[in-house]
């Protein structure tokens, strides 16, 4: 940021730090009194500054770098969070407890799968002042989990109101024929 004015360089770390709000940095730095419209064309025109552009251009590929270093580093892939929604979307609390003559009995941890382990988000113990144990076994959540895999399979957006036309367009022996501009014997 060594070539920038310090109005210039305060606004690069405005912008940079609030989400990349140009609006938002340009009242930080110039005019806090600037109306939006002000605001965003003059924000604007800093953000096409060749040295501006250059210098957040930089700070993005540096928070690239760390990001890529981190999503190697941690295997995060779209396979692996699935992975994890999956087990605790379907995870099933028997493999953790039991109950055994009235009793809730906790698996040692030896004995549980490493996906069950991995549902588990809390393991606490307390003892009351007669001396009787309480053990609490907290598993993330599966709405949130079965939520996430829905929106990623698209289970959340309504389902088309005309199943018929789905089905003839999934039968339709001459599916080209709608882009050629061609309409159905039906219609």
């Amino acid at each position: 940021m060594a070539n920038l004015t310090p109005k210039q360089r305060r606004f690069v770390e405005e912008y940079l730090s609030n989400g990349e709000n140009v609006v938002a940095a340009y009242r930080a730095v110039y005019s806090k009194a600037a109306n939006e419209k002000t605001a965003w064309t003059n924000g604007a025109r800093m953000l096409k500054s060749t040295r501006v552009a250059q210098v957040i251009h930089e700070a993005h590929q540096r928070a690239k770098k760390r990001t890529d270093k981190i999503m190697e580093r941690y295997a995060i892939t779209k396979e692996n969070v699935l992975r994890e929604f999956a087990r605790i979307g379907f995870s099933d609390v028997t493999d953790i407890v039991s109950v055994k003559d009235g009793q809730v009995v906790v698996k040692d941890t030896d004995d549980v799968s490493d996906d069950a382990r991995r549902t588990i988000s809390e393991i606490s113990e307390s003892i009351n002042e007669s001396g009787d144990r309480t053990i609490k076994v907290k598993s993330h959540s599966k709405i949130a989990a079965l939520t996430a895999l829905a929106k990623h399979l698209g289970l959340d957006k309504p389902d088309p109101q005309d199943d018929d036309a789905i089905d003839d367009m999934a039968n339709d022996q001459d599916p080209e024929r709608i882009d050629r501009g061609e309409k159905t014997t039906e219609g």
